[in-house]
């Protein structure tokens, strides 16, 4: 019986090991800044293994080198970034007041405890550090990477950090300028573009948004480079900014390496929904904390682009109790479902939606019937957490039609292009 037991477990062993054994990477990140370090972490957790190799021997020095004080992006850290600031306040719910006490001192050591309980967690995630690139070449699919120490990996996308950013000038043999007027503030996004963020932020005092388009531009055979933000400063207020731009480009490369794919057969909806169900913050508004009850549907209203954000005092701001006309949603309608035509045909007003107004178009675009009405009503305050009392007669809000739109169409999972078109 001994005998059985030594055998089973001289069996049982090598598959253990061979089970714990690490994935080879089929993404590798090169840098070691903020943004480096959120795209490897995002990536890795998207399940694709992850090599990020630092160019020098600190991670994410911006946090980890000296005390700092953060006074930008005030109610909009989120993802990765709020991550790291959760993980150092050793609080397991995010908070945006207790973001911003974090801010106005925040510890090296304790960033860098964050940052090491982090990646601890990432079985996905393989650290090299002190290194330099000394060679690429692109193969058929992905390319050879070897660095100094003649290490060398085999990967299907590449991101680079580095400082000098010579990945993506060797890919495209020519020296491409890194003019920063493709990130845009909030308020000089459209409707269509704003359906395509990846990413929002403070920037120099505002809030901008993070397109698709403008991490592609330095894209080449699933070679991504920091592009844009390398004309962004390293100044404490625009960390958040490059922590939220690593983490869009880390979860676009992931999507290529996890698909196989190119840049060209990037679902836009699926790269978006990947972002927030890591918490990233897509909506730049700043009167929407990532606590609100509603903010999940909040962002996807507007990815969607239902109506634009408004701007007071230098804020952009969604406005939540504002009321919704039947202007500010009619085109997009139109855009999604041919059977709202009918509707707004036989229906539409120079003036406010009403309750009784939005569930007859809700019925008549979905096929449903008043089981619609009775649910919202009975679910008010509780589930919905809507305040005052139900009526048919009231106003809606925009906060009220963001929930109800993500409730009762499939308005954000319309495939939409490049240009925040809807495809037909």
């Amino acid at each position: 019986m001994n005998l059985r037991l030594a055998l089973l477990a001289i069996l049982i062993i090598p598959l253990s090991l061979f089970a714990q054994k690490k994935q080879k990477p089929k993404l590798l990140v090169y840098g070691s800044d903020i943004a480096a370090f959120s795209a490897a972490v995002q990536a890795a957790r998207s399940n694709v293994p992850t090599v990020l190799v630092l160019d020098q021997a600190q991670i994410a020095p911006e946090i980890t080198s000296q005390a700092i004080k953060i006074n930008s992006n005030q109610k909009l850290d989120g993802g990765i970034w709020m991550n790291i600031l959760m993980e150092i306040a050793v609080s397991k719910t995010k908070s945006d007041s207790l973001a911003q006490l974090v801010k106005q001192e925040l510890n090296p050591r304790l960033a860098q405890n964050a940052i090491d309980k982090i990646i601890a967690e990432l079985p996905n995630l393989t650290l090299v550090k002190n290194q330099q690139i000394s060679k690429t070449s692109q193969k058929k699919r992905g390319w050879d990477i070897q660095l100094n120490n003649r290490l060398q990996y085999s990967v299907l996308s590449v991101l680079d950090f580095s400082e000098k950013g010579s990945l993506y000038a060797q890919a495209e043999k020519d020296d491409k300028s890194y003019a920063s007027t493709a990130i845009q503030k909030a308020a000089d996004v459209s409707l269509a573009l704003g359906r395509t963020a990846v990413g929002a932020a403070e920037l120099d005092g505002s809030a901008h948004v993070i397109l698709l388009k403008d991490l592609l531009t330095f894209e080449r055979n699933n070679l991504l480079d920091a592009g844009f933000l390398r004309q962004v400063s390293s100044d404490p207020n625009n960390i958040a900014f490059r922590a939220a731009y690593g983490q869009a480009l880390g979860a676009t490369a992931a999507y290529l390496a996890f698909f196989k794919t190119n840049s060209k057969s990037i679902d836009i909806r699926k790269l978006q929904a990947e972002l927030m169900a890591f918490s990233a913050r897509l909506t730049p508004y700043q009167d929407v904390s990532s606590q609100d009850t509603h903010f999940g549907s909040i962002q996807k209203n507007y990815l969607t682009g239902f109506f634009l954000g408004q701007v007071e005092d230098g804020k952009y701001l969604f406005k939540k109790d504002d009321f919704v006309r039947f202007d500010d949603v009619k085109a997009v309608m139109n855009d999604i479902y041919t059977r709202s035509q009918l509707w707004f045909l036989d229906n539409f007003r120079n003036e406010d939606l009403t309750w009784g107004d939005l569930f007859g178009l809700i019925k008549y675009v979905s096929l449903k019937g008043d089981e619609v009405q009775k649910q919202v009503e009975k679910e008010w305050n509780s589930k919905r957490k809507f305040q005052g009392e139900f009526s048919l007669k009231n106003k809606v809000t925009r906060e009220h039609f963001a929930v109800m739109a993500d409730l009762y169409s499939n308005s954000f999972s319309k495939t939409i292009n490049l240009d925040g078109s809807f495809v037909k």
